[in-house]
C-alpha cells in the first residue's frame, strides 16, 4: 500500500474508501482540483482502481452528491418528526435544518451547489432526495397558507423558493466566509446565520407582507 495514503483501504470498502478521499482532498484543494488519480493515490491503490466503481471523475461526484442529499433529507425528516408548533415553526426547522447541514458539511455543500460537478439529471437518487425536500417545504406552506399565516395571494412555489433562497444564500455567505465583512466573529456565525434566517421566515408572516 502507498505509505503517503490518508485512508486505509481495506479489502471490500474500496467504493467508500474513494468517497471519504475524495472528500478530504476537495476540502484541502477545492472541488475543481480532485482527479481520480490523486484520489487513487491517498487511498493506496493503482490509478486505475477507482475505475472498478465510477467511470469518470463526474461520476464520482454523483455518488458524493447523491450520498450529501441523501443525508440532507435524512436531517429534514428526523427534525420535522420532533419539530413543535405551529407551520410557521416547522419552516423555522425546515431552514435550520438544511444550514445546519450545509454549515457541518461545507465542501458536500459546495459540490451539491455546483451542478456543472455532477450529473443530476442522470441520478435517480438525486432526484427523489432533492423533490422529498421540496415536497417537505410546499406541505408546509400550504399549511401556513390555509391557516392564514401566510399569504394565500402567493403561489406556494414562489414562498416555497424564496424560504430556500433565504436558507441557502446565509449558508454559502457563511460557507464562503463572507460573515466577517458584516461583523459577525466566527464564533458566532452559525448562531448569527440561523438568526437571520428565523428573521427572514418571520418577515413573510400575514401582517408583515403586503397581501
Amino acid at each position: 500500500m502507498n505509505p503517503t495514503a490518508t485512508r486505509p483501504y481495506h479489502h471490500g470498502n474500496l467504493r467508500q474508501a474513494l468517497l471519504d478521499a475524495t472528500l478530504d482532498l476537495a476540502a484541502e484543494t477545492g472541488l475543481d482540483q480532485v482527479s481520480l488519480r490523486e484520489v487513487a493515490r491517498r487511498v493506496g491503490v493503482s490509478s486505475g482502481a477507482p475505475f472498478r466503481h465510477f467511470k469518470d471523475r463526474r461520476a464520482l461526484m454523483t455518488a458524493i452528491a447523491e450520498e450529501a442529499t441523501r443525508q440532507l433529507r435524512i436531517r429534514v425528516e428526523r427534525d420535522q418528526q420532533s419539530a413543535q408548533g405551529d407551520a410557521m415553526d416547522h419552516l423555522k426547522v425546515l431552514g435550520r435544518s438544511f444550514l445546519e447541514w450545509a454549515l457541518s458539511h461545507p465542501t458536500q455543500f459546495r459540490l451539491v451547489s455546483s451542478r456543472q460537478l455532477f450529473d443530476f439529471e442522470s441520478s435517480n437518487s438525486l432526484k427523489q432526495h432533492f423533490a422529498a425536500v421540496r415536497s417537505v417545504t410546499l406541505a408546509l406552506v400550504a399549511q401556513a397558507q390555509q391557516a392564514g399565516q401566510l399569504p394565500a395571494s402567493v403561489p406556494g412555489e414562489q414562498l416555497g423558493m424564496a424560504l430556500r433562497a433565504s436558507a441557502y444564500g446565509l449558508a454559502r455567505m457563511a460557507v464562503d466566509g463572507q460573515l466577517p465583512q458584516w461583523g459577525v466573529p466566527a464564533s458566532a456565525e452559525a448562531q448569527t446565520a440561523l438568526s437571520c434566517l428565523d428573521l427572514l421566515v418571520e418577515t413573510m408572516r400575514i401582517g408583515r407582507y403586503p397581501d
